[in-house]
């Protein structure tokens, strides 16, 4: 037999009153068929377990609705609600609806809730427009005492912070960033008992807020956050046995658990009341990172445990999804891995491979240098004829070797070019061949893409090649060209650069000036450092010597003036030099220094 409307309101009233009533922060002023519109009543909320009036938080309209369901196995459902009472509720500064399933003729009950801000609300009337009801969706009300405290903790902090938008204009973060008004971002957190905050934020309800430059008020974004989940990288010593394969592990806190994540393939999930975790891998496309995270889960099911520190990980068969992994097969794949970053390794590449950037004469290629770095054999089947030093290309890797062929056909020795000494001359304009460092072939594009760059080889290999009157000014052309790469660069290749820059115009500093120009090599060393920091005393009184120079040298004094930040000055020079003097000084990288629109 069913249940009359009037015996649904008041199991419904009864059975949120109860729950509410044996919190230790809240209290509850819900009338039974009460006839105000829209409300049913009031939870208030107190800062502590006293609930004196003096440690009144607040309170927070509640509205109870009651439905005949015996079906109580849902964690979540929808609710429809009428536009006219949301609206209600917006202008009221918020509410907490409650939905109650009586079942089995009232002998059961389940509480379902939704904390509606001024946030969610517009955003509902929004997608309702003009119909005269819109789906509220609720999830189950917690039986835990500091759980249901926090939510209208959490709610009550909401709705205060919300309270003045009404349907005023909700800025999202585009407009905020591109406006250049705001400063960060604020997640607010109120409630009670949690032995972990940062879970107790995933399990509630949260919003973003803005501090905007001038205001000491933060400002509520356009948004609602959806699976919030938190990251933390912890320091540890990740091994097996007496091998160390990572010092740090990620952990990711969400709704549905924690993972921890060891290197980028390997996750383990600890769901919330479950004794076992669930265990996955997926190789990684990069053979660096696939041949150090498979090595590492192979020990792992080899030993049977991993440490995290000191404290021991068994391996958990029943959690590991292994139905796709063939240990035989993915040890085949790790010995080709390791073969490869051992190939890098011997011609000192740091950088990785990824096979989809892989075609098949990239990996023709990648195999010829496994067979002459690792296998140390000549390399067969390719063209004959070829140049001495070679670019080889591998994925988006461009590898330099010296060429050495051999008497059988298309056969070659293939060596490391930085590491093979070998003569190379050039002829002077006198018909001299004169000796020169084999690396003055590598131009600025070189020193940016080249993988196997041996930055360090670069200046011994100049100094020590014989000398010659011809020596530093070719030194000194390298020098542009590696400054113009610095500029270009980035990450590691960046520090690099500007290291050797640093050598090199110090090593050029020393020449005689009858070999290089005084002004020359001093406004280069300048310009190295200008790049590091800002000049000192010294420094700045060596730039003005070379603009007051008696020496006619206007390319190094529109340059001296540049790097004194002197741009009037630098322009006007540089319009006393004719159009082939300009065509040529816009081209060395004391350019940049230049100002324009752009910089």
């Amino acid at each position: 037999m069913a249940l009359d409307n009037k015996a649904i309101e008041i199991l419904s009233v009864n059975e949120v009153k109860d729950k509410i009533v044996t919190s230790q922060f809240l209290d509850q002023f819900i009338a039974d068929n009460d006839k105000e519109p829209s409300w049913d009543g009031f939870v208030y909320i107190y800062g502590n377990k006293s609930k004196k009036k003096s440690d009144l938080k607040g309170r927070m309209p509640v509205q109870v609705k009651g439905k005949e369901c015996d079906d109580h196995t849902k964690d979540k459902i929808s609710f429809s609600m009428e536009t006219t009472d949301l609206r209600n509720y917006l202008y009221d500064g918020g509410c907490v609806l409650f939905v109650v399933y009586i079942g089995n003729n009232g002998l059961t009950k389940k509480i379902y809730y939704a904390e509606l801000t001024p946030i969610k609300l517009r955003k509902l009337l929004n997608e309702a427009k003009e119909q005269g009801h819109k789906t509220v969706h609720l999830q189950k009300f917690p039986t835990d005492e500091n759980q249901k405290a926090t939510i209208f903790f959490n709610c009550l902090q909401n709705c205060q912070k919300q309270a003045s938008l009404g349907e005023g204009k909700l800025f999202s973060l585009e407009e905020l960033q591109k406006e250049g008004v705001l400063e960060n971002i604020v997640i607010p957190f109120s409630g009670v008992g949690f032995d972990d905050p940062q879970m107790a934020l995933i399990k509630s309800e949260v919003y973003l807020y803005a501090k905007i430059k001038g205001s000491s008020i933060p400002q509520p974004i356009d948004i609602i956050p959806e699976d919030v989940h938190t990251k933390q990288n912890m320091d540890a010593l990740i091994s097996v046995e007496d091998k160390i394969f990572y010092t740090n592990y990620e952990v990711i806190k969400g709704i549905n658990g924690v993972t921890l994540c060891f290197g980028s393939s390997f996750k383990m999930t600890f769901a919330e009341n479950e004794n076992s975790c669930k265990i996955k891998y997926k190789n990684s496309d990069k053979m660096r990172i696939l041949a150090k995270d498979l090595d590492f889960l192979l020990s792992y099911i080899d030993k049977g445990y991993f440490k995290i520190n000191e404290v021991k990980v068994p391996f958990d068969y029943k959690g590991a999804d292994t139905d796709n992994f063939d240990i035989e097969k993915e040890r085949e794949h790790l010995e080709y891995a390791q073969r490869i970053v051992d190939t890098l390794d011997i011609l000192g590449c740091l950088d990785d491979i990824d096979i989809n950037d892989m075609g098949d004469e990239d990996w023709r290629n990648l195999n010829r240098l496994g067979t002459a770095f690792i296998d140390k054999k000549p390399v067969k089947g390719l063209n004959t004829g070829l140049p001495i030093v070679c670019c080889m290309k591998v994925a988006k890797l461009r590898i330099v070797v010296h060429l050495e062929e051999l008497e059988e056909k298309g056969t070659y020795e293939i060596s490391d070019f930085f590491n093979d000494e070998f003569r190379v001359e050039f002829e002077d304009t006198k018909g001299n061949m004169l000796p020169i460092s084999p690396f003055c072939i590598f131009h600025k594009d070189d020193f940016l893409t080249i993988s196997n760059m041996k930055f360090e080889m670069l200046l011994p290999s100049y100094q020590k090649t014989e000398h010659h009157y011809e020596t530093y000014n070719r030194a000194n052309w390298f020098l542009l060209e590696l400054l113009g790469a610095y500029d270009n660069a980035d990450g590691i290749r960046k520090e690099k650069l500007i290291k050797t820059c640093d050598e090199f115009s110090n090593w050029l500093l020393e020449a005689p000036d009858e070999e290089l120009d005084y002004l020359v090599k001093t406004l280069n060393r300048l310009q190295v450092i200008r790049r590091q920091r800002e000049f000192n005393d010294d420094e700045i009184a060596s730039l003005y010597e070379i603009v007051e120079s008696q020496e006619k040298n206007d390319g190094c004094i529109v340059g001296a003036y540049l790097l004194l930040g002197q741009q009037q000055a630098a322009k006007r020079h540089f319009e006393k030099m004719n159009d082939k003097e300009q065509e040529e000084f816009v081209k060395y990288p004391i350019y940049k220094f230049w100002l324009t629109e752009e910089n």
